[in-house]
């Protein structure tokens, strides 16, 4: 993680304050108690974030019954007449837990996604007295670097904290004594005044309390995450496409009006069970990337935009998905010309990010409201005349070093707060024109992955080090692992249709960008499709590691999706190319122990067909790889 140097996270010892300033206004007061019972139940829900709050600033509580859980949300409103007040160090939680045993507390969080091998690296930390850990996101994107979910563990339950904000944030845990830790999260930077009666939107804080071991509030999160963070266009199934990518055929910028309405009535006579059909970037005039800020298609290749290949895709059965980069301008684009007063530029960027200034970045500054409501004109009426059933939303730059261009001494993180804001304005105003729009959040590949993300957008690509990478397949495998410990809808799909590929790429949604006037691909794919769709499922539901995390292709990697109403599963052990063991040991979990089940090898070489679960959590099964790379797909089913 060279490009995040010493800004991605550090270990430290900091003093605090006594008190809690939540402002230049108000008074500073204690921080608030979140008393847990013996059960894990929170005993006493204080006022949150602090017992006093300034004025202008507000907050609404949401519990959600029968979960254990609770948010926050906060809007700062400014006076409408008067000196406006300056608003410093504004946290939205600032508060202490106190666990009801006095027992090693650790902090299970990941890694977030930076392109790299290690994105959604799992950790463990144990909190020592005195000592906080903090954590912070970098450039401006919530989950580049860390993801904003933490697990606070401790024997016989936990607090799992979130961060809804979908720029930068930090948080930190301190144990102070006792059971107790003291807790803090919020805006990353700010020292701002607004405007008369200006309202913004700062961030958000879910808590969930839950009893039982650090995996079982791991799957809580993930069913609460399901249940009341997911887009309500439709139920959690159908917003996770199973896609063809016209990009394992064509480059970015190769597609053209003739090739992808020819391929959609390809797509169409094979008959394969594909729902989407995917276009990416490169449409606009002057291709991906220097054609960002062009908001039309090329005339070149695409005269009359994409309405009629939507409408081909949709004669095929499948729904139209179209990638947009609304945030992004580049030097001499449409937008950099006709409106350079709604861009920002960029300055300040480290050596690995000098590019943003050398190559003509701009950012659409959506804190603006002109170009806000530009945006969304332009991009809705696409959307309605192309027949777009899927807005795919990208964001390839790091906009914190465009927020903080030019900033004054008293207006900290205020041009961030609005763009947050108006990012959220954005998106909601695209589901409120267009009801039963999927809107998928995209930025760079799982950059934005807060929760207050996640409850408007689905993510249909978690990372840029994807199949390219010489670490490919273990680096795709590896995240599965990791960002499944935290949200239930994500996948990957493929770009061949090897076993190890196809397999590897297997989740909640998947997009095929493979060669589909290859009959032995599509015919290997029609295959793949018969076994991975009756199970697709089963990726929302509990998720239990069986190895240890590990980015080495040298060392199995397993883990295990079980929905425990339906007595179902899947298992997937993957033994990489230069793994020196040949065998594996699984311990399954989550069975009902006295229930028999009935396990299915997709290759025929597990012998064991009906087992009882306790068998198959004590004992286990071994599975073999009798070729390396291997992809081990077991499925299993109670009895009825």
């Amino acid at each position: 993680m060279s490009i995040l140097g010493d800004t991605l996270r550090c270990v430290c010892v900091f003093f605090l304050f006594s008190g809690v300033f939540c402002g230049s206004i108000g008074m500073a007061r204690g921080p608030s108690q979140l008393v847990l019972s013996p059960q894990f139940l929170p005993s006493k829900l204080p006022e949150m974030p602090c017992s006093s709050l300034p004025p202008g600033l507000r907050y609404h509580r949401r519990e959600y019954a029968g979960q254990r859980a609770f948010e926050w949300q906060l809007r700062l409103r400014a006076p409408s007449s008067g000196t406006p007040p300056l608003y410093e160090r504004l946290r939205s939680a600032d508060f202490t837990v106190v666990f009801p045993v006095d027992r090693p507390i650790t902090v299970h969080w990941n890694t977030g996604s930076h392109a790299e091998v290690t994105d959604f690296q799992p950790h463990v930390e144990t909190l020592k007295a005195g000592v906080a850990i903090e954590f912070e996101s970098f450039g401006g994107r919530s989950s580049d670097g860390v993801l904003p979910y933490f697990n606070l563990a401790t024997e016989g339950g936990g607090l799992i904290v979130a961060i809804g904000w979908s720029g930068d944030w930090k948080a930190s845990f301190k144990k102070i004594a006792d059971g107790r830790v003291y807790i803090t999260a919020g805006l990353k930077r700010s020292r701002f005044r607004l405007r008369p009666s200006e309202e913004v939107r700062l961030p958000s804080i879910l808590i969930l309390c839950y009893q039982g071991s650090w995996l079982d509030g791991q799957n809580e999160f993930r069913r609460l995450m399901l249940q009341e963070f997911t887009p309500k266009a439709a139920n959690p199934m159908q917003l996770m496409p199973v896609a063809a990518s016209v990009h394992g055929i064509y480059g970015l910028n190769e597609t053209s009006e003739k090739n992808l309405t020819e391929l959609a009535g390809h797509l169409a006579s094979l008959k394969l069970p594909l729902d989407t059909f995917w276009l990416d970037a490169g449409w606009n005039e002057g291709g991906f990337p220097n054609g960002q800020g062009n908001p039309n298609p090329a005339p070149e290749r695409l005269p009359h935009g994409l309405a009629g290949i939507g409408k081909v895709a949709r004669q095929a059965n499948m729904r139209f998905l179209v990638w947009f980069e609304p945030e992004r301008a580049m030097r001499g684009t449409w937008l950099d010309r006709e409106h350079p007063e709604w861009l920002l530029l960029p300055s300040g960027t480290p050596p690995s990010l000098r590019y943003l200034e050398t190559d003509g970045f701009r950012l659409l500054d959506l804190g603006n409201t002109d170009a806000r409501r530009w945006a969304i004109d332009v991009v809705s009426q696409q959307i309605a005349r192309w027949g777009v059933s899927i807005y795919r939303h990208d964001c390839n730059l790091y906009p914190a070093f465009f927020w903080h261009t030019d900033e004054r001494p008293d207006a900290i993180g205020l041009r961030e707060v609005r763009y947050v804001t108006g990012l959220y304005e954005f998106l909601d105003e695209l589901a409120r024109r267009h009801p039963g729009l999927i809107l998928d959040n995209c930025a760079s590949g799982g950059r934005r992955l807060d929760f207050e993300m996640m409850r408007r957008c689905v993510v249909l690509w978690r990372s840029d080090n994807c199949w390219d990478d010489p670490s490919f397949p273990r680096n795709v495998q590896a995240m599965t692992y990791g960002l499944s410990l935290w949200l239930p809808l994500h996948g990957l799909g493929a770009h061949t249709t090897d076993a190890v590929s196809l397999r590897s790429g297997m989740g909640a949604c998947a997009s095929f960008a493979v060669n589909f006037t290859d009959k032995a691909a599509v015919a290997s794919l029609r295959e793949h499709l018969k076994r991975y769709l009756p199970l697709r499922h089963l990726f929302a539901a509990d998720f239990y590691p069986l190895t240890e995390w590990t980015s080495s292709p040298s060392r199995w990697l397993a883990y295990q999706f079980h929905d425990s109403a339906k007595g179902q599963g899947v298992v997937q052990a993957f033994c990489g190319a230069g793994s020196e063991e040949r065998l594996l040991r699984l311990k399954l979990k989550g069975l009902d122990p006295n229930k028999c089940y009935s396990v299915t090898d997709w290759d025929g070489e597990v012998r064991l067909t009906r087992c009882r679960g306790s068998e198959l959590m004590e004992e286990g099964i071994v599975v073999i790889a009798r070729e390396k790379p291997r992809a081990i797909v077991l499925e299993y089913a109670a009895d009825p």
